[in-house]
């Protein structure tokens, strides 16, 4: 009798992604082989990153960390585009900016479990993050509102000032299509994030210290 295979570490990832881009391959409309080759160049880039997080926390190496998320982003990208072709690896861009937003929503579901958002509460939330993220970097000239390793205290402390705000808003824009049960979780739920953020950025300065790092690779949390 043969053995059932052991869970790899990959499979709740694997599965996770799945759920999150399951909208969008189909928007694309691609071919069964296609899908799975889509799938597995995103999988293949996330395990890489945080292989590379590891690593960096074992040896305390940020640059050759930074250059090698960096260096594959490239490749990630470069695999897609010639997968998709260029329409459809714009459509994944224009998706892929509103990824963080839909993966904090599905790891949220289990909260929202009594009281759970329906499909057009979901795409609404949705929606606000991204108007208000939007506007949240009008209103800062451009900039990055993502968290990086490499930001100075200063620089920290201005993003989650950002972000603090931006939770304020979203908030208040949910208002008006989440009930009030489904608001409070919604709020308990931001509070959990930022305090993930001062807590895990807290770390980060008492490991590689305050000074000034190269600002233009970012790895957003």
């Amino acid at each position: 009798m043969s053995k059932i295979p052991a869970p790899t570490e990959e499979q709740p990832v694997a599965a996770m992604l799945e759920r999150l881009y399951a909208p969008l391959v189909e928007k694309l409309n691609l071919a069964p082989e296609q899908s799975r080759e889509f799938y597995q160049v995103i999988l293949d880039n996330k395990m890489k990153g945080q292989a590379q997080m590891a690593d960096v926390l074992r040896h305390e190496d940020l640059n050759r960390m930074t250059r090698t998320l960096a260096d594959l982003q490239k490749e990630m990208d470069a695999r897609l585009q010639a997968l998709l072709g260029a329409a459809n690896f714009a459509r994944y861009q224009e998706y892929q900016a509103g990824a963080a937003d839909r993966g904090l929503l599905e790891l949220a579901k289990d909260r929202f479990a009594e009281h759970p958002l329906t499909g057009e509460q979901q795409q609404l939330l949705l929606t606000a993050m991204a108007a208000v993220c939007k506007a949240a970097a009008t209103t800062a000239g451009g900039n990055e509102a993502g968290f990086s390793v490499a930001d100075t205290r200063e620089v920290m402390d201005q993003k989650l000032g950002r972000q603090e705000a931006i939770d304020r808003h979203i908030l208040q824009q949910a208002a008006s299509f989440l009930s009030p049960a489904q608001l409070k979780i919604l709020s308990a739920m931001q509070a959990r994030m930022m305090a993930a953020r001062k807590d895990g950025y807290a770390k980060l300065r008492g490991m590689f210290g305050d000074q000034s790092r190269d600002s233009n690779i970012r790895q957003a949390t």
